[in-house]
């Protein structure tokens, strides 16, 4: 049997870039929100209706929680990366995983608040560049993503991720 690897962390922590990385090393697929919605609507929905674009998302958010436990279930490890910011979001997801019967752990980004600004802002050029198909994190977005999120206490935390930061 897999298993599900939800990796936390707030907005620039460096969770996709760790999931990637992850991914490659244990062979795992990483099914995640953000692909799916851009594969469907790339950035219009986001930036013409946002009402409807949370709505979609928070489908396909459930959609792609039990997928992953799913492929756990069939024997493949599943990285999930969606930041799994409240508390009760990852409480319900322990759940839902123990009553499937699928092994899950959690993967906590420690990343310092200025690495993270510099995260976003990295990753804001390339949306305006045209390099990366995202949409761009204005200072509303970005506190919003911060208020939002609620630190995993250690009983949580089966992994925490130093994050080291590299140009490359």
């Amino acid at each position: 049997m897999g298993k599900v690897i939800l990796v936390c962390g707030k907005i620039g922590s460096g969770k996709t870039t760790y999931a990637h990385k992850l991914a490659e090393k244990l062979g795992a697929v990483i099914i995640t929100q953000d692909e799916i919605m851009n594969g469907l609507f790339g950035n219009e929905l986001y930036y013409s209706d946002r009402e409807k674009y949370h709505q979609y998302a928070d489908w396909v958010q459930k959609y792609v929680k039990r997928k992953a436990g799913e492929a756990a279930k069939a024997g493949a490890t599943a990285i999930c990366e969606n930041g799994f910011w409240p508390r009760s979001e990852r409480d319900e997801l322990r759940k839902l995983y123990e009553y499937m019967g699928v092994e899950y752990e959690l993967h906590y980004m420690d990343t310092p608040e200025e690495q993270q600004l510099k995260n976003i802002q990295k990753r804001n050029e390339a949306v305006l560049r045209k390099e990366l198909n995202e949409a761009f994190m204005d200072e509303e977005v970005i506190d919003l993503c911060r208020r939002s999120f609620e630190k995993p206490d250690e009983s949580e935390i089966d992994v925490r991720v130093k994050f080291q930061y590299s140009d490359k």
